[in-house]
């Protein structure tokens, strides 16, 4: 009976407990509580130090709440609930006080108000709101009904008996699901066990990393106030009520997860823009320095090549110049961090600067050297890593020229020699000096090759001898005698030519060598001729005794054919043909008688 009744009991009670404390949670109160500190003397100094809090404990906002603080009051200082709540001061009609006007007041939030009172610092305080007055934390303005008082006496202990169950739910199911954060702000409630306490913050946590892997961004500025910033904050992680390992576990999780999306905004910057806003970003105070360094090293890995990808002429020098101090100059970097990407990018832009000058071949690729040439160095450059590319420009223009001389004219070679060339002088002294003696070799060579058609008067008619030193016509001079000497020796008939006047240009050995050359040639020609002779007398006999063996195959088979031969024809000598004739007649003999 008791069972049926407790049975039926229950419900009714579990629905009148629902309906009280729904009215309870649901109605909607303004309650501020204050709380005034004890005077608390300044040593050396005259004036006390006061604290005053205020609290909203409803769970309704207050409105246009008015602070009255009569006293002494030196100064104050306020710490508000949200940086972005509004309040006014004013001065009281006796001079001696403040009236502070506070805009609003959420549920749960608070105000401390820290004075500096001269005196005693005797202070009277009134505080008010848009539905009533703040009373003190010690006051009780609560009056309890005797027939409420016999209520809740008479559910209490149901109260107690449900309340564990209703605890474990509320925190699980509304707060675990809407509010984590109170979770990690408050200490384990009462009714609740350290072991089921921990395991609600264990699932907390859980869902809070979860709903931070899932954050997405629309740039890189979105990580500034995104939910991994606030639990990488000292200060912010310093208010959560977690033990020290709870902590860390946050700290390890969240900060690779913001190391993640931080790597996959870096790798969407595609622009200067982009760049600005990514270096921009300052490392949260509980990233690892190491860690956050390698992702910065990324970064300016990344923006070194976004410029290097910009620097689309990078043979003109000035612009390009001034394109990479521009772009250092509009990113917010260290000193150490500039210097080392500037570093990097000279590196790359003095590499390909020179592989690019080696790589010029042709006359119009002399342009670019020219350009060059008369290019100042600019600030970007060291003196040394300047000359560095002025000595490969040197080089490539002299390899060109030299080149270029190889085929080119006698005219060309005397432009050289009168100095008339004025982009030679470009190049340095040792260069010119190479240029103007190899247009001397080739316009010496250009006199040689002529001189074995032209006369002395037409070489000098031709050529100017004036643009060469006296030493080097001489040199010539006898250069084309001896040449002229050596024709004639060569060109002269074998039979007397050991009885040539040997020039004074011409070595007597050198001389001598010729017609020794000459003279055996001239052997082994004669040799050579006997030979084919011989061997052509040999070669119409081989070809004869062939005939010959063809033939006598031929009668063998056919006797008939030996009538074929002619008088005139020397294929047999008389007595060989005599033969072949009896062959014939013993052949048809035998023929005769197999037929018989």
């Amino acid at each position: 009976m008791k069972k049926i009744g407790s049975l039926i009991l229950a419900p009714v009670i579990v629905g009148i407990i629902i309906t009280v404390f729904s009215f309870y949670i649901n109605n909607e109160k303004v309650d501020i509580k204050y709380s005034l500190s004890s005077p608390i003397k300044i040593p050396s100094k005259s004036n006390v130090v006061r604290q005053l809090k205020i609290q909203n404990v409803g769970n309704a906002s207050a409105e246009e709440i008015i602070i009255t603080l009569n006293g002494d009051i030196q100064n104050y200082d306020i710490i508000k609930y949200a940086e972005k709540d509004i309040y006014e001061e004013f001065d009281l009609p006796t001079g001696l006080g403040k009236q502070i006007y506070y805009k609003q007041l959420p549920r749960d939030g608070s105000i401390i108000i820290t004075m500096n009172i001269s005196g005693s610092g005797l202070l009277d305080v009134d505080i008010k709101h848009n539905k009533g007055k703040a009373s003190e934390v010690f006051s009780s303005q609560m009056k309890i009904g005797y027939a409420l008082l016999f209520f809740i006496f008479s559910i209490l202990f149901y109260l107690i008996s449900s309340a564990k169950y209703f605890t474990d739910d509320y925190w699980i199911s509304s707060v675990l699901q809407y509010d984590k954060k109170k979770i990690f702000t408050r200490n384990k409630p009462y009714l609740l066990t350290e072991s089921r306490w921990k395991e609600i913050k264990t699932l907390a946590i859980k869902n809070e990393l979860a709903e931070i892997r899932n954050e997405t961004f629309i740039s890189v500025e979105g990580l500034k106030d995104s939910k991994a910033t606030f639990y990488l904050t000292a200060q912010n992680l310093k208010k959560l009520e977690l033990s020290d390992d709870e902590k860390k576990k946050m700290i390890s999780e969240i900060s690779e997860i913001y190391l993640k999306n931080l790597r996959i905004e870096y790798n969407r910057t595609y622009s200067e823009n982009d760049y600005i806003r990514a270096f921009s970003i300052l490392r949260p105070e509980l990233v690892e320095e190491s860690k956050w360094n390698e992702e910065r090293e990324r970064l300016l890995s990344n923006y070194k090549d976004y410029c290097i990808s910009r620097c689309y002429n990078f043979y003109d020098i000035p612009n390009t110049a001034v394109y990479f101090d521009n772009v250092l100059s509009s990113i917010i970097l260290s000193d150490i961090e500039k210097s080392k990407i500037k570093q990097d990018i000279k590196q790359w832009w003095l590499k390909n600067l020179k592989q690019w000058i080696n790589g010029l071949s042709s006359d119009s690729d002399k342009k670019y050297i020219e350009q060059f040439f008369q290019t100042e160095k600019p600030n970007y450059f060291t003196q040394s890593e300047w000359d560095s590319i002025k000595n490969i420009a040197n080089d490539k223009y002299l390899e060109i020229i030299l080149y270029e001389l190889s085929y080119s004219s006698k005219n060309d070679y005397e432009k050289i020699l009168r100095k008339e060339n004025q982009k030679i002088n470009l190049l340095s002294d040792d260069c010119c000096k190479k240029i103007k003696k190899y247009a001397e070799q080739l316009y010496c060579l250009s006199i040689m090759e002529d001189s074995l058609i032209l006369s002395h008067k037409e070489l000098v008619d031709k050529y100017d001898f004036t643009l060469l030193e006296s030493k080097r016509i001489t040199a010539i001079l006898k250069l084309i005698d001896k040449a002229q000497s050596i024709e004639k020796l060569l060109n002269s008939p074998v039979e007397g030519i050991d009885k040539l006047e040997i020039p004074e240009s011409v070595e007597k050995s050198f001389w001598n060598s010729i017609i020794e050359y000459r003279t055996k040639n001239a052997e082994l020609n004669d040799k050579l001729q006997e030979v084919n002779n011989e061997e052509l007398k040999l070669k119409v006999k081989i070809e004869k005794v062939l005939s010959q063996l063809t033939f006598i195959n031929t009668i063998l088979d056919s006797p008939d054919e030996i009538d074929r031969i002619e008088d005139y024809e020397d294929l047999f000598s008389k007595g060989n043909y005599e033969n072949l004739r009896k062959i014939k007649d013993l052949l048809e003999s035998n023929n005769t008688r197999e037929k018989e």
